[in-house]
């Protein structure tokens, strides 16, 4: 049996010297229905490095929670991850975040 592959991308920044917490979420539709014992749904992030900042001290994830939102009815609507990352730089990093579906 074949796995199905959803990706989703975004650009995202941390200020400098900072702690943030990103929400990343997947919904969940009739075009990516599926049961929620058996999907997979991760992101994993990569710093853009600039001319400007050469060298760059990569960011910290600092805490990963994972949440299943239902409607009225118990149907599953959406997955949720909260991404805490830490910017240890003197400057702002903006990275990529990529978002993997996979049932």
């Amino acid at each position: 049996m074949a796995a199905d592959v959803y990706l989703a991308t975004g650009e995202y920044t941390i200020p400098a010297k900072s702690t943030e917490v990103f929400t990343f979420w997947w919904p969940i539709d009739e075009h990516h229905a599926h049961p929620r014992d058996i999907a997979y749904f991760d992101v994993s992030i990569t710093p853009e490095v600039h001319s400007i900042d050469t060298v760059i001290t990569p960011l910290i994830e600092v805490k990963r929670e994972r949440f299943l939102f239902f409607d009225d009815s118990n149907s599953l609507i959406n997955k949720t991850l909260l991404l805490t990352l830490q910017n240890d730089n003197d400057f702002p990093v903006t990275f990529l975040a990529a978002h993997v579906l996979i049932n």
